[in-house]
């Protein structure tokens, strides 16, 4: 064989080991593909039936405690005095707070006609109360969502009061309270709040804080929200429990700020061994006589899968979308999901994009679909020509 040829082959030698390494290194034994959806079945409105096929959804989805787009109440009518159902699940009886409770109020809704509203002027501007309870039975893991708003002419609570803003947004422990808590926390009524060193905007530990659990209130970036009044907001928070490897999480998004992370960290979240089995929103406010909150489309789900979800977005991109509605599985598997519609602030006839996020927080591509009706139409089926025939002539 003479030089070239053997040059030649050994190039080609070469060729086939790094196309083979390449093989190896990209086997779907080693990498995690994200969700793909590839069909819907169903009518994608309010409240209808749904069943999503594709691959990579994981097998396990969420086991969710409460979803409430508060469309079950009616006008002024109080949420909390007794146990109140929910789309999904229900409300705990927080008899012991009245006559503090939040009401159903046509003000204001960010999806159908009504939300939660919390009237800190109310009985004599008396601090606390105002909220609903989840009971989250003793987890680990667990992911919550949830829209807010504050009215142009309405003040974060404890603005007009001597001892200052304060709006927790929400409020995650384990009894007796304040057992292992944490909140995110509006301190400021100027908003949104674009420094976030000054502490204005916190997500952390609250009341139980002597040993040493994280927070996210000091990373660079993580303290600034996009928050601001007049605005329907929505926050995303995932918490995992654990003396030295828990962690937290926040998002949020509104109609003029993409979805984007506020700030994570890892480390300790609650005591050896401990867990979480109370959730309450709004977790608390200070007494205000110009202060009313609102609050919709409350979403909580625990469990290993507890980030596993489905929900509608306004772009094909998740990380892009300005608008989100999470809609609640009745099952799921690695390649189908039954769920029921929730339509949030999405109108009949808007083309919009589902998506399938994993357990491990991973989004599929978005697949077109419009409200009030169904995705893409399916590639017509091939067929087989037919057999046994012949053509006569005359």
């Amino acid at each position: 064989m003479n030089a070239f040829f053997r040059v030649t082959l050994n190039k080609f030698k070469l060729i086939a080991s790094l196309i083979a390494i390449g093989h190896f290194l990209c086997s779907p034994a080693d990498v995690s593909a994200a969700p793909a959806i590839t069909g819907v079945a169903g009518i994608v409105g309010n409240g209808e039936t749904i069943t999503i096929t594709g691959t990579g959804f994981g097998s396990t989805g969420p086991t969710i405690v409460v979803f409430d787009d508060f469309e079950r109440g009616s006008n002024g009518t109080t949420l909390s005095s007794v146990q109140r159902a929910a789309q999904v699940g229900f409300w705990d009886n927080l008899s012991t707070m009245g006559p503090l409770y939040p009401t159903y109020s046509n003000t204001y809704a960010h999806s159908g006609s009504l939300s939660m509203k919390s009237d800190w002027s109310d009985n004599g501007a008396q601090e606390g109360g105002r909220l609903v309870q989840a009971t989250l039975d003793s987890v680990t893991q667990v992911y919550f969502s949830w829209w807010q708003y504050l009215p142009t002419n309405r003040v974060v609570p404890g603005t007009s009061g001597g001892a200052g803003a304060n709006w927790k947004l929400y409020w995650l422990y384990r009894q007796p309270w304040p057992n292992d808590d944490f909140v995110s926390v509006i301190l400021t009524n100027t908003l949104p709040v674009t420094v976030g060193g000054s502490g204005l905007f916190l997500t952390g530990f609250a009341d139980d804080s002597q040993d040493g659990r994280i927070d996210i209130n000091n990373q660079s970036g993580s303290t600034v929200t996009a928050f601001s009044k007049g605005q329907w907001h929505r926050f995303e928070a995932y918490y995992v429990a654990g003396g030295t490897s828990g962690s937290l999480t926040l998002w949020e998004l509104n109609s003029t700020q993409s979805r984007r992370q506020l700030g994570t960290n890892s480390g300790k979240t609650t005591d050896f061994g401990g867990t979480w089995d109370k959730l309450h929103f709004p977790g608390y406010g200070r007494g205000d006589n110009n202060s009313q909150t609102y609050y919709d489309d409350i979403y909580v789900a625990t469990g290993t899968g507890a980030r596993a979800r489905v929900e509608i977005g306004n772009s094909s991109i998740y990380s892009n979308c300005t608008n989100l509605a999470v809609i609640t599985p009745t099952s799921w598997s690695s390649n189908s999901i039954t769920a029921t519609v929730r339509q949030g602030g999405f109108a009949a006839g808007f083309p919009a994009y589902l998506f399938v996020i994993d357990s491990t927080g991973a989004a599929s591509a978005g697949y077109p679909v419009t409200i009030g009706s169904g995705g893409p139409a399916p590639a017509p089926a091939a067929v087989s020509p037919p057999s046994g025939l012949r053509i006569v002539t005359n």
